[in-house]
């Protein structure tokens, strides 16, 4: 009895050689900003609170490869070779995240593009959106058909581990980024041995990863896009998955009762109009999750499912009227029940 009793202490077993031990797993929450967004953490770990590293390596993220603005990382610094014959030669994790994001990008059509950045600064919708709705202004559209001239994935050739950028052109992983985020931190906790279970929010984008002490299935919400303090269902999970969403309710701005958010349609410059007000993506891979929810977001339904469906991935749409639309595999995972 006295050993049996040993074992279930706190729900977690543990044997070693000199008899039986206890391991407490503690529940660490922290939440930052890095990547221009909130990284939210809820780790489940032994021992001393990992918040900190964690929130390291997404910064250092930034930092060391996907910022465009900061001189020293890999997308700038592949910015600055436009137009060059030389191009960049890139380091083997942005070779694999450029590979997926162009094809991505050549399989959608062009809806998900990363070289729109150009235009999404050109509306600003991030300082409207911050609380300066009222000075926020439309572009000019020979402003936007400037910009425009200037982008385009046809643009950017990837060869032989080289990037090479027509000039004027640029590199944005915005769209991208959160999630290629949630697969760099997944890679992390793998490396983690006191990690039994997290689940990371990194802006429109989460990772689950591991069991709850308690085997209670993961929780994501998908919030209804008319009334954003509340959710139209629920995403049950097992394990690692990341989950992304797109919303025309997340960033925006409002002249003469008109609704401009941030997601664009690369083939006009403007916000997208799809009929869409929400687009949830069910993957396991991050980088996949986030740029297909953009793809999606300006495809429409239609052609959404079926680009999400390439990949193996799962798609949930929420339309203008509220109506509810999925791919055949979301049916598993999704639940309308509320709490």
């Amino acid at each position: 009895m006295k050993r049996i009793r040993c074992i279930l202490t706190a729900g977690i077993c543990a044997l070693a050689l000199c008899g039986c031990s206890v391991k407490k797993v503690e529940i660490y929450r922290a939440a930052d900003v890095a990547m221009g967004t909130i990284i939210s953490q809820v780790l489940y770990a032994e021992g001393e609170d990992p918040t900190r590293q964690l929130q390291r390596l997404v910064q250092e993220l930034e930092t060391d490869s996907l910022s465009w603005r900061l001189e020293e990382a890999e997308v700038a610094k592949i910015n600055a070779t436009a137009g060059t014959a030389k191009g960049w030669l890139l380091s083997a994790q942005m070779q694999e995240y450029l590979t997926v994001i162009l094809d991505v990008a050549e399989k959608s059509g062009g809806a998900f593009d990363p070289t729109i950045g150009q235009v999404a600064r050109l509306w600003n919708i991030d300082t409207w959106a911050a609380g300066r709705q009222e000075e926020a202004e439309i572009p000019a559209a020979a402003d936007i058909q400037s910009m425009l001239d200037f982008t385009g994935y046809e643009r950017v050739l990837l060869r032989e581990g080289s990037l090479y950028l027509e000039e004027n052109v640029s590199l944005d992983l915005g769209a991208a980024g959160k999630g290629i985020a949630c697969d760099r931190i997944a890679e992390w906790l793998e490396e983690q041995q006191k990690i039994q279970a997290a689940v990371i929010s990194v802006g429109g984008s989460i990772l689950t990863y591991g069991t709850k002490p308690d085997k209670t299935q993961w929780q994501v919400g998908i919030v209804d896009p008319a009334d954003t303090g509340n959710y139209l269902g629920w995403l049950f999970l097992d394990g690692q998955w990341c989950v992304s969403t797109s919303g025309d309710y997340e960033r925006y701005f409002e002249v003469d009762g008109v609704r401009y958010h941030h997601i664009l349609d690369p083939s006009t410059g403007y916000p997208a109009d799809s009929g869409v007000s929400s687009v949830t993506v069910l993957s396991k891979k991050g980088i996949l999750s986030d740029a297909l929810s953009t793809a999606c977001f300006v495809l429409g339904e239609e052609k959404g499912i079926q680009l999400a469906e390439s990949y193996g991935a799962e798609v949930i749409f929420v339309d203008k009227e509220g109506n509810v639309t999925m791919s055949s595999g979301m049916k598993e995972y999704f639940s309308a029940r509320r709490f």
